[in-house]
């Protein structure tokens, strides 16, 4: 062989082994760009404090949904295309489910109770912590896993299996102290964010709850012993209160047979957890009829040209319509949201019956609503919960 064959061996080697670093260099580079978050820890702190108001009343506790109908909407979202944008909610977990299926580019939760916005933080401090539905379960429940079924608990395990090995495992003080001393440090020294004394006693408060009443936890808390606690079912199984537990909404079944609660999807976790790594998702304390919080965040995105896409709203309407005064509040605060023609509401609404009536989740165009507004055919709460509903 002569010495040109050497040098185009050489070049070769050269060049395959340069292109190998450049794409290395580009996939780290992108890698970076996808995992920064979009608001720095400080950041996200002073939107959280900038934007709430004081916290007011409500009454109870509102640890996790009471509504069982949450999937029957899921599919509605994607036939009429609600996608991306901003995403406004109010209460705890269900907020998950819906952000999972309209996959905001950002998450506002706004709520009355400064214990809602506490909650958050510390689910999104779990989700930091936590790479899989199971290391995020065990966390929120104080439960360990089990070393010698770990990697089977990781990966791709049904809701039913972890619902059950959780529901059948005993909680530990240990691993309770670790998480509340781990979720203080992180909220503390990575955000910034420290707790006032009411702060602290209302992280205190979620973390105590979870821990007690574990996997069987529900709506309200108060009043509720072993002997009232069912083990949770995907049918709904209602514990105190007639509220569905915690493992009974986990497994809930969508209108098709499927289970769409997103801790039942590796993939779904997966984007939650980026959601909050990335700083997406921000817990505010606020009335629906107050005049800061929602004001700020429809003058931020305004600012930002950025549009709701959806705004979940449970039944909070209902209280707002007993006062007219929060009732026009209300009305003015959506008006100033940015919104589309696709913008809507998801709301909760039961028939006439009651506490014991057929409940709903629907979707109502916000301009509809607003409209309706303008024109007076709100008449009574009855009205807003019948009328011109997409679904």
């Amino acid at each position: 062989m002569n010495n040109s064959y050497f040098r185009r061996a050489g070049f070769r080697t050269i060049y395959w082994s340069t292109a190998v670093l450049i794409i290395f260099c580009v996939s780290i580079f992108f890698s970076f760009i996808q995992e920064k978050p979009l608001y720095t820890p400080e950041e996200f702190t002073k939107l959280i404090r900038d934007f709430s108001e004081p916290g007011g009343y409500f009454q109870s506790d509102n640890w996790v949904s009471n509504e069982t109908s949450i999937l029957e909407v899921l599919d509605p979202l994607k036939e009429n295309g609600i996608k991306g944008g901003v995403y406004i909610g109010v209460g705890p977990e269900q907020n998950f489910t819906y952000i999972t299926a309209v996959k905001p580019e950002i998450a506002f939760i706004v709520d009355i109770r400064q214990q809602n916005r506490m909650q958050h933080l510390y689910y999104k401090v779990l989700f930091e912590i936590a790479e899989t539905r199971a290391d995020f379960l065990s966390l929120l429940l104080c439960k360990p896993l089990d070393p010698k079924q770990d990697k089977m608990l990781k990966q791709n395990h049904n809701i039913d299996s972890l619902v059950t090995y959780f529901y059948l495992t005993p909680p530990d003080p240990k691993l309770q102290d670790k998480t509340r001393q781990k979720v203080l440090e992180i909220l503390e020294k990575k955000y910034m964010f420290q707790l006032s004394p009411s702060e602290q006693s209302e992280l205190n408060y979620v973390v105590d709850a979870f821990y007690q009443f574990n996997i069987n936890i529900t709506y309200n808390t108060y009043n509720m012993n072993i002997t009232n606690i069912n083990f949770p079912n995907r049918s709904g199984n209602r514990g105190s209160m007639r509220s569905p537990t915690l493992g009974a909404l986990l497994c809930l079944q969508a209108p098709d047979g499927s289970q769409r609660n997103p801790f039942n999807s590796d993939e779904d976790y997966a984007y939650l957890r980026k959601m909050n790594r990335e700083n997406r998702i921000i817990p505010i304390t606020g009335n629906f009829g107050g005049t800061k919080a929602l004001a700020s965040i429809a003058q931020y995105l305004s600012d930002k040209k950025m549009t709701v896409s959806a705004m979940y709203v449970s039944n909070v309407e209902q209280y707002l319509f007993r006062n007219y005064l929060d009732w026009n509040q209300w009305t003015a605060n959506v008006k100033a949201l940015p919104i589309t023609a696709k913008s809507v509401f998801i709301r909760y609404t039961r028939d006439s019956s009651g506490f014991s009536g057929t409940q709903q989740v629907r979707l109502q165009w916000i301009k509809t609503f607003i409209k309706n507004c303008d024109e007076g055919r709100y008449l009574s709460y009855s009205d807003l919960t019948r009328l011109d509903y997409i679904k």
